[in-house]
């Protein structure tokens, strides 16, 4: 048994080369096969690394941001930053050219890990690059290959010892955007991810030759928490190279736990739909049957029918996933319960759970065996709720330090008693599960009086095949419209000539009567004053360079509202 008792990320990484050695422990593909690096060479391309970055020039507290896709390169960067005692800032590979320059900024930094050649002129700061995937020889400029090979012979773990972090230090800077757009970076130490470690260690089992695909951003704290969870037990991780490619790997690598975000789950459910009506007649029949009888709650598996539909249909739906998913864990938003149904129902068991970067970030889970279908779970061990006015409140040592360069909001989240206000209205039921209801500033009250959740709507709204977003407008308005933006894939999918153009393909009556009637079903269970009155669909691209969508992918309400401000107007 394993004695989980580091309490820094320097300690995790002595942990990890001390006490594993699975030869495919980080997996990345390289001519479309999968490559592996094994636990002693993580080991020493880490320690290589470091003492290059610190002849470099880099020293203790330095911030350097990590500014590439996600691969075992990426961990090893942020392992040999921490190891001299600098902080890790991590930036989405994908963000907009403006939110990059502010952030570079914000965090005074002076040097970039860089996988793309085509991002670097977006740079508009002076810093010193560290490339991967490319090479220039000018100054300014080093190149990660050429540093594992300079330094392989010298690396000796002793040189850093100097370097050596508590666990009060700053561990690595975050930045988080919200819907606002506006980044604000979460300032978070070795405790507070630490602390994260030990909680999950505690609720969830993970044996050593569980099988991990890993797709979710780095970038993103949800699952830089998970990944550091999945490295202290040893377990082989295999990384996507593109989204686009998850299918398929989903079948190379048929992995036994993954973490994903609702968006996925809803894309593959309602492609699930799709393909079902695409089937001949008496297929067609028992797959809608099949997939109508999955929705329900507390289905008897023993029955003959379950029995049949998984032999026909579910071991079929599984098999999408790889066959071998035992925890699928979903984050970053709230997850359909209509959807973790289905998909619980089908053997692909989900765990929804819940939580804020500000908290680094898991504040609450279910798990296997204490599974609440429609909640974000329960506290994890070392995390303090309660529900005030309404509000969700957590307390405990994973709650981040503060915001950088901005004392003024840190004390307007976090109280004088350490309680971070999550800005989340909730609900806490009689056996401590959590259940998430909406954005406090989601919530937007019209000129009527009256009040208008716009989460849940555009939840729905975007259960429809034609729609990827949906913007639901209400605040000070006389009654509640919404812009509906487009799946473009649908178009390309269907339209095999191309004879009609996007914005003819979307005028057809039979889908402007698919959309209408979806709307109508929508009204049907909403307040009278909730009902959407008019609603416009929308061709144009939303994009996150053009602000409208955060690296995450989530709406920019306020970008939205702006940039199609002529548009709302002509609804009122």
């Amino acid at each position: 048994m394993y004695s989980y008792n580091f309490k820094t990320y320097n300690e995790l990484f002595d942990f990890i080369t001390s006490s594993y050695n699975n030869p495919n422990f980080l997996n990345y593909l390289s001519n479309e096969k999968y490559k592996s690096i094994s636990v002693s060479d993580f080991k020493e391309k880490v320690i290589c690394l470091a003492l290059a970055l610190k002849k470099i020039g880099i020293k203790k507290n330095d911030t350097v941001a990590i500014f590439t896709k996600s691969s075992p390169f990426w961990l090893i960067f942020d392992f040999a930053i921490h190891k001299i005692g600098a902080i890790s800032v991590p930036i989405f590979d994908n963000i907009s050219t403006r939110n990059l320059n502010f952030e570079i900024e914000d965090a005074n930094i002076k040097y970039v890990f860089i996988d793309s050649i085509e991002r670097l002129t977006d740079i508009k700061h002076k810093v010193t690059f560290i490339t991967h995937n490319f090479c220039i020889k000018e100054k300014g400029f080093y190149n990660l290959d050429d540093i594992f090979v300079m330094d392989s012979v010298t690396c000796n773990i002793n040189d850093l010892k100097n370097d050596i972090p508590n666990e009060d230090d700053i561990f690595s800077i975050i930045y988080t955007s919200g819907n606002t757009g506006t980044p604000k970076g979460v300032k978070l130490t070795h405790k507070n991810i630490i602390s994260q470690i030990h909680d999950i260690n505690q609720i969830l089992m993970l044996e050593e030759d569980e099988v991990i695909l890993s797709l979710l951003p780095l970038a993103h704290i949800f699952e830089r928490m998970v990944m550091s969870f999945y490295l202290n037990r040893g377990v082989s991780i295999y990384f996507v190279d593109e989204i686009v490619n998850v299918s398929n790997l989903l079948k190379v690598v048929r992995p036994s736990m993954m973490t994903v975000v609702p968006r996925l789950l809803e894309k593959i459910f309602f492609k699930i739909k799709i393909n079902i009506e695409k089937k001949s007649f008496l297929s067609k029949i028992i797959a809608q049957k099949a997939f109508k009888y999955a929705l329900n709650e507390n289905i008897d598996k023993n029955t003959l029918l379950f029995k049949i539909f998984d032999k026909i249909v579910y071991s079929k739906l599984r098999d999408i996933f790889g066959s071998k998913i035992t925890k699928l864990v979903s984050g970053g938003a709230l997850l359909n319960k209509q959807i973790c149904q289905f998909f619980t129902n089908i053997g692909i068991p989900i765990y929804q759970g819940y939580g804020l970067t500000e908290s680094s970030p898991v504040i609450s889970t279910n798990l296997p065996n204490n599974n609440k279908i429609g909640s974000s779970g329960k506290a994890i061990p070392s995390v303090e709720v309660k529900i005030e006015k309404g509000e969700l409140l957590a307390r405990g040592p994973s709650i981040m330090k503060g915001y950088l360069n901005n004392n003024e909001l840190t004390s307007q989240t976090i109280d004088k008693e350490g309680w971070l206000h999550t800005g989340d209205l909730a609900q806490i039921d009689g056996e401590g599960f959590i259940f998430i209801k909406s954005r406090k500033k989601d919530i937007y009250k019209l000129s009527t009086g009256n009040y208008v959740s716009t989460i849940p709507i555009e939840q729905e709204l975007a259960k429809n095949k034609y729609i990827e977003f949906a913007t639901v407008i209400a605040n000070n308005k006389k009654y509640v419209t919404c812009l509906l933006f487009i799946d473009k894939d649908i178009y390309f999918n269907e339209i095999i000539n191309k004879e009609l153009t996007l914005e003819e393909y979307y005028n057809q009556e039979k889908i402007q009567s698919y959309i209408e009637n979806h709307i109508e079903k929508i009204n049907k269970k909403l307040n009278e004053w909730e009902k959407i009155v008019k609603y416009t669909i929308v061709t144009k691209d939303i994009s996150i360079e053009g602000g409208e969508l955060t690296p995450s992918m989530k709406i920019c309400r306020n970008t939205i509202e702006n940039k199609y401000d002529d548009i709302i107007n002509k609804m009122y």
